[in-house]
């Protein structure tokens, strides 16, 4: 079963529709078949998308683990404007599909500044995963103070617990998102080149242990060139560093799991 729906982010009347339809869709009829709910906004529409579940990113490393259907309705964000009186437009449109959803889920597909999860956050409290294209990080040094406070505010007040990071662009990126959502069990960063596979394991697991309430238990890398020597190379390196003692590591095509136990 597949269902879509699109409105025009201008029009009026369709907006009104578009909420009736979507308030219809958020029920325990739809929810009771196993029918998720995507919805989607891109430069000119907000998409409501109606079909069979599939398991999502976060659902891989724990295929046994129950999934409750209640909570799984998905924002997806395609654009986000470069102008702030533009960005007004979209944090209203997401406080209105909250009148009708609480959003769990939420997918951005494109590049943007970190600064803007603050606001998005402030409407979306409930969310417990994230999927981020890339990130611009902020220079720290020419932060001010209001804009630190906003940082350590999402810090406290997220519950974020799954990030799943498209484009790693630096191994800053991160380090930042370790402490940004202090919640993390499952983080999955992606690399579009070949890395140094050994040193970011050495630079992430060190970040993660001096962390003293460190929550993360499950670790997934996505890279292209993923064999099983590379999945050899980061148990050697667990093994000499005595990095970790109870753990498994897999792999499945592109992308090598490690769950700590």
């Amino acid at each position: 079963f597949y269902f879509n729906y699109n409105a025009g982010c201008s029009d009026e009347d369709e907006w009104i529709f578009n909420g009736c339809m979507l308030n219809e869709f958020i029920s325990p009829f739809w929810i009771n078949r196993r029918l998720s709910v995507e919805i989607s906004r891109d430069q000119n529409f907000i998409s409501i998308k109606m079909k069979s579940y599939k398991k999502r990113w976060y659902e891989l490393i724990a295929p046994h683990e129950k999934f409750n259907m209640n909570s799984s309705t998905l924002l997806s964000i395609q654009y986000i404007p470069d102008e702030d009186k533009y960005l007004k437009f979209l944090f209203e449109e997401i406080e209105w599909i909250t009148d009708f959803a609480t959003i769990h889920h939420l997918e951005i597909t494109q590049s943007f500044f970190i600064g803007i999860l603050n606001k998005i956050f402030d409407i979306l409290p409930y969310l417990d995963s994230l999927k981020i294209s890339s990130i611009i990080l902020p220079t720290v040094t020419l932060l001010d103070d209001d804009e630190l406070d906003q940082f350590e505010n999402i810090a406290i007040y997220n519950s974020i617990t799954k990030v799943y990071l498209e484009k790693m662009n630096t191994f800053d990126d991160v380090h930042f998102l370790l402490d940004l959502f202090p919640r993390l069990n499952y983080l999955q960063i992606g690399f579009q080149s070949d890395i140094d596979i050994q040193l970011f394991f050495q630079v992430i697991f060190m970040k993660i242990i001096n962390k003293d309430d460190y929550n993360i238990r499950s670790l997934a890398i996505t890279i292209p060139t993923a064999d099983d020597q590379m999945v050899n190379k980061i148990q050697d390196l667990i093994q000499i560093k005595n990095l970790l003692f109870n753990y498994k590591i897999t792999r499945t095509n592109d992308t090598i799991f490690l769950q700590i136990e």
